[in-house]
């Protein structure tokens, strides 16, 4: 590890923490931090209701199917 000072700190004084010690956000203003976050909320959105769209499709196309009335009907007064 290097003993030498940065820019900004003052020899002597104590070392400030780094702003990821402190639990900020890492970069960019707290704007975006807001935006990433409504941005995953709306993935995981989208990415739920696709399950449930998948879902519903497995289920739908595993019932059994009516009778179709295709058959014509034969009349037995003959």
């Amino acid at each position: 590890m290097s003993t030498a000072t940065d820019e900004s700190e003052i020899p002597g004084t104590q070392r400030k923490k780094h702003r990821h010690d402190l639990g900020h956000e890492d970069h960019g203003p707290k704007v975006a931090a807001g935006t990433t976050k409504t941005i995953q909320m709306l993935l995981g959105l989208w990415i739920a209701l696709s399950l449930l769209l998948v879902i519903y499709t497995i289920v739908d196309g595993s019932r059994p199917k009516p009778p179709t009335s295709a058959e014509p009907q034969s009349s037995s007064s003959q």
